[in-house]
């Protein structure tokens, strides 16, 4: 039995590179590099960052489940030639999860302490002195409580900020306030500074974050996406910027990636734009192929397996 690797994306790891990650935890087991070239009865796991197509499960008989480096699984669930018995895992990156709540800080701190407007004061050689906001006076609103969204509550709360959260259902025993359903998302959007949405794509979370909804955000207030872009009507976040509604508003995800050159995003004065960076680095979930592959052919319970009706 054997394991394909075919990530398709060389500016985060070669295929080689994470083969020789994992050998030493996989003796006797046969890897395969790239997209394959011929039939490989053997292979029962394939690891990949992308959608696999129909060409390459073709190849692959006796597929029994996918790993999904990163978190995104939605392309995989939405894959029409994508057989119902293969099982599809994510990743859980705790060091990607503190990376992405690092990212979330530095946002916020950008706007309490004016650092873009004082950027581009440089340019024009204006000094122009402005008062920070004040941390205790300022609330932040996640959604989306998993492993992410908890460690981003848990450094902004730990900073100084008045936290609330959102989810499918409300966790009881968190140390903040937190809200499910729609009334709950109103409620949350509308009293907080900043908003950040850590939610991944389901048929639920599409344009969760509609016109109606994000009228329905605090004056003044920023939001942040560093979850999904599909989560945003991108047409009515730029209405609501507009009208004032939002002040702002930073954006590491897009509903079409690479962003279009054409996109209205990049020359809106109210918009930052990141290239899906806010998390990268997932190593330490690196060890749950291995712990996967020997759990597959025990039949014991996968790490991370994804829900595929939910679709998380």
């Amino acid at each position: 039995m054997g394991i394909l690797i075919d990530l398709k994306d060389k500016s985060w790891m070669e295929d080689s590179d994470l083969k020789q990650i994992i050998s030493s935890d996989l003796p006797g087991v046969s890897i395969t590099c790239g997209e394959p070239k011929k039939i490989l009865k053997d292979v029962i796991m394939a690891i990949g960052i992308k959608d696999f197509d129909k060409n390459i499960l073709k190849k692959l008989p006796n597929l029994r489940l996918i790993q999904k480096v990163g978190a995104g699984v939605e392309n995989m669930l939405s894959n029409s030639n994508m057989p119902k018995h293969i099982k599809i895992c994510r990743m859980s990156s705790e060091m990607q999860a503190k990376e992405m709540a690092e990212y979330c800080l530095a946002e916020v701190l950008a706007y309490q302490r004016n650092i873009r407007e004082y950027f581009n004061n440089q340019s024009l050689k204006m000094w122009k002195q402005r008062q920070p906001l004040i941390v205790k006076d300022k609330s932040v609103s996640i959604l989306g409580l998993g492993l992410i969204g908890m460690e981003i509550a848990q450094i902004l709360q730990n900073f100084g900020f008045t936290v609330f959260g959102w989810s499918r259902t409300v966790k009881p025993q968190l140390n903040f306030k937190n809200y499910s359903g729609i009334n709950g998302l109103i409620a949350v959007v509308s009293k907080a500074d900043y908003v950040i949405s850590v939610l991944p794509e389901t048929n639920e979370t599409k344009n969760l974050l509609s016109l109606s909804i994000l009228r329905k955000f605090k004056p003044g207030s920023v939001l942040i996406n560093v979850g999904r872009g599909s989560v945003i009507n991108e047409e009515g976040l730029i209405k609501v910027l507009s009208e004032g509604i939002l002040g702002g508003a930073t954006l590491d995800v897009f509903q079409q990636e690479p962003l279009p050159k054409e996109h209205p995003f990049w020359t809106h004065p109210k918009i930052v734009i990141t290239p899906h960076v806010s998390g990268w680095n997932v190593e330490d979930a690196i060890e749950t192929i291995p712990l996967n592959y020997y759990r597959l052919i025990k039949n014991e319970p996968l790490l991370f397996e994804i829900d595929q009706k939910r679709g998380y």
